[in-house]
C-alpha cells in the first residue's frame, strides 16, 4: 500500500504561489499582492498607524494570511513551503504598511526568520525608513529557557499577535508598541502536543514517527517531532499535565485573570477541540483563576496533523484585555465578542 499522503494539488513547485492567488483572489476587495512578489498587503491602510508586517512561511494556513485585516496585520512576507521569506520581501512589506508612522517585523523565533528580519531591517536603515522589529516566541515551556532576553524559546504567539496588532490600531507609536508587545510576551506560556504526524506536501511523506500509544510534546511548528513523549491519554487527563507545565513555569498565581487559546494544527476535530477547552476551563476554575474570553478552532495548522497547541495568558493590564478583545474583519480570528 501507498503510505504517501494525498494532496488535492497542482505542480509542487507552485503550491505557495497558487495559495497566495487563491486567498488575493478570496479577499479581492480588502487584499492585494505587490507585483513580482510574495507579498500581500491590506487595501484600506489607516493611514498614520504603525503597519504591522507578518513574515512566515507558506503551509501554516490560515496563518498567517488569515489575520490580516483591521486591529491585525497590515502586510504579508509569504516565504515557501514551511521556510521564513527573504530579506528583499520583507523589506517591500515594510516600506508598503508606512503610512507615516513606521513599521514593525513580527519575527518568529526560528534561525532564518531572525536573520532574514535583521537583513531587511538593515535595508530599510539604509532607505532612512522608520522600521523595527520585535522577536515572538520565548513561551514554549516544551524548550529549556536561559532566562537571556534574546533567548527566547519558540512559540505560536497568537495572543501576542492580536495585542501587539490591536495597540497599534489605537495608535500607540513604534516604540510604545513595541514596549507592549514585549510586555504581552513575557505574561504568555504554551505548548504544542502531536497525536498524530502531518505530511509534506513536497513529498507526501510523514513528518516525523509516532506510536499509536503516545503523545508528543513540544511538536514543531515546521512538523517536527516533540522534545519527548507522553503516554496516551485523555482529554483531562491530558489538560491537567500540560497546564501544570504552564503554570510552572510562568508561574501563574491563582486569583489571576487569564485567557487561554486552544487551537487544532490542521487534523483535530471541533469534538476533540471543544472537549479539551472545557476541560482547560474547569481546570482553570477549579484552581482559582478568573477566565477572561477564551478561543478555540483551528488558527495556526502543520498541514493535517493532528495535535493541540495551549496558549495561555496572564491578562496583566486593561491595556491587554482591550487590545485582545478589539474587534477585526480578518478571515481568520473567531468573532466571539
Amino acid at each position: 500500500m501507498n503510505n504517501r499522503a494525498k494532496k488535492i494539488i497542482n505542480a509542487q513547485e507552485d503550491i505557495t504561489r497558487q495559495t497566495i492567488q487563491g486567498y488575493c483572489r478570496f479577499q479581492q476587495d480588502r487584499i492585494y499582492q505587490v507585483p513580482g512578489t510574495q507579498v500581500i498587503v491590506r487595501k484600506n491602510l489607516d493611514q498614520g498607524k504603525v503597519g504591522i508586517v507578518m513574515g512566515y512561511g507558506a503551509g501554516h494556513e490560515p496563518d498567517a494570511i488569515g489575520y490580516m485585516g483591521s486591529n491585525y496585520m497590515d502586510a504579508q512576507a509569504i516565504g515557501g513551503l514551511f521556510a521564513a521569506p527573504g530579506p528583499q520581501p520583507i523589506y517591500e512589506a515594510l516600506k508598503a504598511c508606512d503610512t507615516g508612522a513606521g513599521s514593525l517585523i513580527l519575527i518568529s523565533n526560528c534561525a532564518g526568520d531572525v536573520l532574514n528580519a535583521k537583513l531587511a531591517l538593515e535595508m530599510c536603515e539604509d532607505d532612512d525608513m522608520n522600521a523595527k522589529g520585535i522577536l515572538l516566541g520565548g513561551t514554549n515551556v516544551a524548550d529549556p529557557y536561559t532566562g537571556n532576553r534574546m533567548d527566547r524559546r519558540m512559540g505560536v504567539a497568537l495572543h501576542e499577535t492580536k495585542m501587539i496588532c490591536g495597540y497599534a490600531g489605537l495608535g500607540h507609536t513604534l516604540d510604545e508598541v513595541i514596549e507592549f508587545g514585549d510586555f504581552v510576551i513575557d505574561n504568555v506560556r504554551s505548548i504544542t502536543t502531536g497525536i498524530r504526524p502531518g505530511t509534506s506536501p513536497s513529498t507526501g511523506d510523514i513528518m516525523y514517527e509516532l506510536a499509536d500509544d503516545e503523545i508528543t510534546l513540544g511538536a514543531g511548528g515546521h512538523g517536527e517531532a516533540g522534545a519527548v513523549n507522553i503516554p496516551f491519554c485523555t482529554s483531562r487527563e491530558l489538560a491537567e499535565y500540560l497546564l501544570d507545565l504552564i503554570i510552572k513555569d510562568k508561574p501563574f498565581v491563582p486569583g489571576d485573570e487569564v485567557s487561554f487559546i486552544v487551537n487544532g494544527t490542521g487534523g483535530t476535530t471541533m469534538m476533540e477541540l471543544l472537549i479539551f477547552y472545557n476541560d482547560c476551563w474547569d481546570i482553570l476554575e477549579e484552581r482559582g483563576f478568573k477566565i477572561f474570553k477564551p478561543i478555540v478552532g483551528t488558527l495556526s495548522t502543520i498541514q493535517e496533523s493532528s495535535g493541540i497547541v495551549l496558549d495561555v495568558c496572564k491578562m496583566a493590564s486593561e491595556d491587554m484585555k482591550k487590545c485582545w478583545t478589539l474587534p477585526t474583519d480578518c478571515t481568520a480570528f473567531p468573532r466571539t465578542w
